[in-house]
């Protein structure tokens, strides 16, 4: 018993241990939101690396957009998803938009408008189209998928001297390539209803001696290429004989680079410079041909009666054009371009009349 008694007094006399502290590492510490200045650096790297990213988003969608136009190809929806936003998610498409919109204006006076939609011709074209206005998403306006880079530059700055033909291959084939399309798209825009067929546009291009050749290269490989780009469309539709007619009609880069202003450029070009009278007469058959009025005078002119050129790549933006073009040409309206254009083919038959007489009378 008094063993058991002092091994008791014993156990009472010792202290107690005190508890063991559990070390914190390095990263549980920085992980800890117990520091306000860590938290804080966190959310500006965050910010960093989104304002980072949306710099590069716009950079590659302003080299996308001058590498198409280099090639005369349409900036579409699917290859900007592809190429500018994956693998990131396609949200910031508005924002990028917008200042890639800037970036080209400021750096380059350009834009990037919107292309229109390829018109429906033959009957088959027309039928889908009224199936399609059916559904349930036929009478909502669908957003663009494709856009083509126009000049922000005033008109009196859209020179030759300013605006060069392209250099590639050299500038003298593409000279001569602007020169032709602007030729065709405005014998396709003068013709009947929009529509020209292929033997007046042949005797056309006979005339201007481009019949066959056209700067070295042979008129048919030409009409493709413009047909390849957008500049023109080739419609075959076959008849109730079983006949198959061909037609051309302005395809959409057409109707934006070249459109009512480039037409009416060319024809003065052409036409213009004598009295003042004749001047007159000319700007009243362009109303009745085109379908609008004083159609692009000031700006092919200028306020300084400089005059621009006929069409091509230096044309005007689009957004101006579209302004005075009517959303739907009437039936009647097409009729009175028919009759413009014949009254000046008339004419034309009778210079060329009156110049064979005087060569024969010499």
């Amino acid at each position: 018993m008094p063993l058991v008694r002092k091994r008791r007094a014993q156990a009472e006399a010792s202290p107690t241990p005190p508890p063991a502290r559990r070390r914190r590492s390095p990263s549980s510490r920085a992980s800890s939101p117990a520091s306000a200045d860590g938290s804080t650096q966190l959310d500006g790297d965050t910010h960093n690396n989104a304002a980072s990213s949306h710099e590069q988003m716009v950079k590659k969608l302003v080299r996308l957009a001058l590498a198409s136009e280099y090639s005369r190809q349409p900036l579409r929806r699917a290859d900007i998803n592809a190429k500018v936003f994956a693998p990131a998610s396609t949200r910031a498409f508005k924002p990028v938009f917008a200042a890639a919109q800037a970036a080209l204006g400021h750096t380059f006076g350009m834009t990037l408008t919107a292309m229109p939609t390829k018109e429906k011709i033959t009957v088959s074209q027309k039928r889908a189209a009224q199936r399609a206005t059916g559904t349930s998403q036929g009478n909502v306006a669908a957003s663009p998928t494709a856009w083509i880079l126009t000049s922000t530059l005033p008109a009196k700055l859209r020179t030759s001297a300013i605006l060069p033909p392209p250099k590639a291959p050299s500038a003298a084939p593409e000279a001569g390539y602007v020169g032709l399309y602007t030729f065709v798209v405005s014998v396709i825009s003068l013709s009947e209803g929009g529509r020209c067929s292929e033997t007046k546009l042949e005797r056309a291009l006979r005339r201007v001696n481009a019949g066959e050749f056209v700067g070295g290269e042979k008129t048919e490989r030409a009409l493709k290429r413009m047909e390849r780009e957008g500049y023109v469309v080739k419609v075959r539709e076959r008849e109730a004989g079983g006949e198959e007619s061909v037609e051309w009609v302005v395809g959409p880069r057409g109707r934006v680079e070249v459109g009512e202003v480039g037409v009416a450029g060319l024809v003065r070009g052409v036409y213009a410079g004598g009295r003042e009278r004749d001047v007159e007469g000319l700007e009243r058959r362009l109303e009745k041909s085109l379908g609008v009025g004083k159609v692009g005078r000031g700006e092919i002119h200028g306020e300084e009666g400089q005059e621009g050129e006929g069409g091509g790549r230096a044309e005007g933006s689009a957004e101006e054009q579209d302004e005075r073009r009517p959303a739907r040409r009437s039936s009647a309206r097409r009729g009175t371009r028919g009759a413009g254009v014949a009254g000046e083919e008339d004419e034309e038959r009778e210079e060329g009349e009156e110049d064979e007489d005087g060569d024969g009378e010499d």
